[in-house]
């Protein structure tokens, strides 16, 4: 929309002969001028290249190769790979100590999104540390509309067990989770044997846990999640939806959490999938390829 109101058509139209072939160059020169420069996408893939190794462990002691090194590694200048650097700074990943070099501050936990094995603990399944739940919440409410939608069988107004609490990892919040428990599955928990985690809980209480679907989205933490994560208001954090199914497919829990930003979320092999059956006809609707969820069995 331009200043005197007109949209871009209405705008176009009443320019003078030849007054819109001029503006396109200029604005194609606009839209030119904002777009990073070789040497800046290049620092950004070595960012990248960077923070991959720095999760994987690779570098060892968490000390930086040098500048040379870096230089020769990624067939960049020093330039470019002080850029990289100063975006790994940025993010708070890395830091520059005096008589040391460059070195990782900021750990980071590369976690399944699939379902522990039956039987296994979460702690056994991610192979981190000690993993424990701190209770915050544990009590019967009604299933609202939202609730009610993603739990199978379950109407508006129905009992689910509420249970919120933080994950610690070696007694450090690494995420904080709450889950609305089906009510037949609720009624076969006990809050005493909880823990270890929210899958053993359900293991204790016979309950199974065939498979789940998982979405994440980015987002920046709020002051109750950055007080319950011991981070500063507004630092990322990893948003996590989580349905739990049993062997037959219906959802027997819904869980909203929020991650530490150090976390990533491995969420395995995903299957190609054939489109030649769901997209013959005209008004056949295509599946949703591009949800954030996907289903996860437990035995992967």
């Amino acid at each position: 929309m331009h200043r005197n109101g007109m949209n871009d058509t209405e705008y176009h139209e009443c320019l003078e002969p030849g007054a819109a072939e001029r503006e396109r160059p200029m604005f194609r020169d606009q839209v030119r001028a904002l777009l990073p420069s070789s040497a800046q996408l290049l620092a950004r893939r070595v960012r990248d290249l960077l923070r991959t190794e720095l999760r994987a462990g690779t570098l060892g002691t968490g000390r930086l190769p040098s500048e040379a090194e870096l230089m020769t590694r990624y067939r960049a200048t020093r330039d470019v790979v002080r850029a990289a650097l100063e975006l790994l700074r940025a993010d708070g990943l890395i830091e520059r100590r005096r008589g040391v070099g460059t070195v990782a501050i900021r750990e980071h936990y590369v976690v399944s999104g699939t379902l522990p094995p039956e039987g296994h603990s979460l702690e056994e399944h991610l192979a981190l540390g000690r993993i424990s739940p701190r209770l915050l919440h544990w009590a019967w409410e009604p299933a609202s509309r939202v609730i009610a939608a993603h739990l199978g069988g379950v109407a508006i107004g129905a009992d689910c067990l509420c249970i919120e609490y933080v994950l610690l990892l070696d007694d450090r919040p690494l995420a904080v989770f709450t889950n609305y428990l089906r009510d037949t599955e609720a009624a076969r928990v006990d809050q005493n044997t909880f823990r270890d985690d929210f899958y053993s809980l359900l293991h204790s209480g016979g309950v199974a846990a065939a498979g789940c679907d998982v979405g994440v989205q980015a987002a920046r933490a709020d002051e109750c999640a950055a007080g319950l994560l011991h981070v500063l208001p507004g630092e990322p954090v990893l948003l996590v939806e989580q349905t739990i199914r049993d062997e037959a497919g219906t959802a027997i829990d819904y869980a909203l959490g929020t991650c530490r930003g150090e976390i990533q979320l491995a969420l395995g092999r995903i299957p190609r999938l054939d489109m030649t059956g769901a997209l013959s006809g005209r008004n056949t609707q295509a599946p949703e390829l591009f949800s954030a969820s996907r289903r996860n069995e437990g035995s992967q």
